[in-house]
């Protein structure tokens, strides 16, 4: 399973991420950090085009 495809089942639940893919809860916190400002500046990104 993927980092993403973990994301999308369990949401940002560092613990079960971590298990599903076989990593440290730290390392799953911080993909799940990272995938959250992905989104972010996407949204930000839109919003200024629209303005």
């Amino acid at each position: 399973m993927t980092f993403l495809e973990a994301y999308a089942v369990h949401g940002p639940d560092v613990e079960r991420i971590a298990e599903e893919l076989g990593i440290t809860p730290p390392q799953a916190d911080r993909l799940i950090n990272e995938a959250m400002e992905r989104r972010h500046q996407q949204r930000v990104q839109r919003g200024r085009r629209r303005a």
